[in-house]
């Protein structure tokens, strides 16, 4: 059977990009610039298949009878998958953005805003502003990698299936780190990047031992709040470093500024928030250290999408089981 796919998206060449990974297949261009919904929804009905970014999706999810399967562009999609849980009549399968690649990416932000971090790279740029030749504090007096110990929150579905863990975890090993990892439930099997495993009910022991607690989780009933309230005072004596890589909702800004400001955690590497963009009256922007990104840890690809699309369109056409496949129930 002969399937027609529709592309609603603003990432630049993401049809480029899967045209050249599926020549034969018939596609066509809905553009997302803003028009008449009718028209929009016109084009979608002759598609059973779509690639789209959620935020565009949303006022068609539950007008397309005929629709089969909707890969989404983003990994996050809890607003998405709210919206369908409510909705009775959806009968299309959903898969979301998952790609090796993008676990590199975020393993790179991870990386390098630790050395930034330990070496205090902001005050050598400001040095140099300045002509200044100094060699005081963290510039020459700093920790090596080899000498950190690294807490990462979730191996589950951001973590395995998008390569994320593996290669945060992989990189820091190579730099001698001991790697923690926390999950909901014991590991069936040993990962040889984690040193030290634990359940979600012993975080308060990873955080008492982690020099840095890194992010991955995404936002589901299990995580939003996971480190609201005085949990953070956990790393305390260590003065642990906060990377937020996976979903602001993990804590509510006013818990992490008093965080911050109780010197709970020394400092804070921000790239995801619980309102995006961040408000310019955030107390975040002026605190010293904070430092913070505009959700760019992970940026989507167009060729790394169209790539796994192609890969997850082979089993759509032969009946087997999608890649990255979302449950509804669990939110992700």
């Amino acid at each position: 059977m002969a399937h027609t796919i529709a592309i609603l998206s603003t990432i630049p060449k993401l049809s480029y990009h899967i045209r050249m990974q599926l020549p034969k297949s018939t596609i066509c261009d809905v553009s997302p610039v803003s028009k008449d919904q009718n028209d929009t929804l016109s084009e979608l009905k002759c598609a059973d298949i779509i690639v789209t970014d959620c935020d565009l999706f949303l006022p068609y999810m539950d007008k397309l009878p005929s629709l089969k399967w909707v890969q989404t562009t983003w990994a996050g999609i809890e607003t998405f998958v709210s919206r369908l849980q409510n909705n009775k009549k959806s009968n299309y399968v959903i898969t979301r953005f998952s790609d090796k690649a993008f676990g590199f990416a975020m393993s790179e932000y991870v990386t390098a805003h630790i050395f930034n971090f330990e070496r205090d790279q902001r005050q050598q740029y400001e040095q140099q502003r300045n002509c200044n030749w100094e060699k005081s504090g963290k510039i020459s007096n700093h920790r090596l990698i080899c000498d950190l110990s690294v807490g990462i929150l979730g191996l589950g579905n951001i973590g395995k299936s998008i390569c994320l863990i593996l290669a945060v975890g992989q990189k820091l090993k190579t730099f001698g780190a001991t790697v923690w990892g926390i999950t909901r439930t014991p590991l069936k099997e040993k990962l040889d990047y984690i040193d030290e495993h634990r359940t979600i009910e012993s975080l308060p022991e990873m955080l008492t031992h982690c020099d840095y607690i890194v992010n991955v989780l995404p936002s589901t009933p299990n995580t939003i709040g996971l480190l609201n309230g005085n949990v953070l005072q956990n790393c305390k004596n260590r003065g642990s470093v906060f990377i937020n890589i996976g979903r602001g909702t993990i804590i509510n800004e006013v818990d992490l500024l008093n965080a911050i400001q109780q010197q709970w955690i020394s400092g804070a590497i921000l790239d995801v928030f619980e309102e995006e963009p961040l408000s310019k009256d955030s107390k975040l922007w002026s605190m010293p250290q904070v430092t913070i990104s505009p959700h760019i840890s992970g940026v989507t690809r167009p060729q790394d999408v169209g790539r796994l699309f192609a890969e997850n369109y082979q089993r759509f056409i032969k009946g087997e089981t999608l890649l990255n496949t979302v449950n509804l129930q669990e939110a992700y």
